[in-house]
């Protein structure tokens, strides 16, 4: 049945000063509710960069001023250049890591900052002239191209927060089940998530498929490595519209001939609402799911489609958010 999945634990990196510390350079912690409530279904690794480099709490503020062409990391009120103990933070803390499944940063931080963190031309008395990443953040996308990483501003678009725990509770079950490299798990893992990774990429997740087809042409360690990278790949860019609607209509296929004809006008509705934007996926979803349970349809039923992540998460449980 749906609601007999089993949901293994992601492992997160996330800005110690959301909702873990106060450690902002101003001795402030930053509220987010969605970072607050997973931390009953996540485990969360906080870091701070700036007081990983002896920066302290409070701090005088840093930024990133653009030298030569290339990112700095400067205190104004001290002149000092604090780029090269950024970076070498960086790179010794996150070849550090082990499992990790994604990132949530702190939005617009010139260390941990992923999109929209102002660039200056000068140390003082100058208005930004760019936007850009934060020197930690640049860290993580090198180091981490394909993981899903987040900031908890982002994190309030509801889209954007279930295509992140889509991911992140995907790779997490893998991550999981590469613990035995037990190719029996991973055939029904694939079979599991079938319809989700179509949705995505229906090119990638077929060489997917063709892997496991010539299972026996690699070792359980390189064929468990080969299908991690183009997972990664998979579900790197998030399914759009069209494609989800093309899942949609492929699982309606499997009970279509069992419904009336009212129950498929009603169902086509629902779909063209969600195809102009007015009608979210998850209803969607729980069309199909109710036919699944009344059909007891053993294939649907198994598929991470319906329920990627735990149920208690799911995005409409989020629509107080601010």
């Amino acid at each position: 049945m749906i609601g007999l999945v089993k949901f293994h634990k992601p492992k997160l990196v996330v800005s110690k000063c959301i909702e873990f510390e106060a450690c902002r350079y101003n001795g402030l912690i930053i509220a987010s509710p969605i970072v607050k409530t997973l931390k009953n279904h996540v485990e969360f690794q906080p870091i701070c960069p700036e007081v990983e480099i002896k920066l302290g709490v409070p701090r005088d503020p840093i930024r990133i001023v653009e030298i030569d062409g290339e990112p700095n990391l400067i205190q104004p009120s001290t002149g000092k250049n604090l780029t090269q103990q950024m970076n070498s933070f960086s790179d010794s803390f996150l070849n550090s890591l082990k499992g990790v499944d994604g990132f949530i940063l702190k939005n617009r931080s010139p260390s941990c900052g992923i999109k929209a963190v102002k660039v200056y031309p000068y140390p003082e008395n100058s208005m930004p002239q760019k936007k850009g990443v934060g020197l930690f953040g640049a860290a993580v996308f090198e180091k981490y191209p394909y993981l899903p990483v987040e900031d908890e501003g982002r994190l309030k678009n509801l889209i954007i927060l279930e295509n992140f725990l889509t991911s992140i509770y995907t790779l997490a079950k893998f991550r999981k089940l590469k613990e035995s490299y037990d190719l029996h798990d991973l055939i029904e893992f694939h079979s599991q998530n079938k319809l989700l990774l179509l949705s995505y990429q229906q090119d990638l997740t077929r060489k997917m498929g063709n892997i496991l087809a010539h299972q026996k042409e690699y070792e359980a360690e390189d064929l468990f490595q080969r299908y991690y990278e183009l997972l990664l790949k998979t579900m790197h860019v998030p399914p759009e519209t069209p494609s989800n609607i093309n899942m949609l209509m492929h699982a309606l296929g499997y009970v279509s001939d069992k419904l009336s004809r009212e129950e498929k006008a009603f169902f086509l509705d629902a779909m063209e609402k969600y195809r102009q934007g007015v009608m979210p996926l998850l209803v969607c979803l729980n069309i199909l799911k109710a036919w699944v349970i009344r059909f007891n349809d053993e294939y649907l039923a198994q598929q991470s489609f319906f329920r990627p992540y735990p149920e208690e998460l799911m995005p409409v449980t989020t629509l107080y958010m601010k």
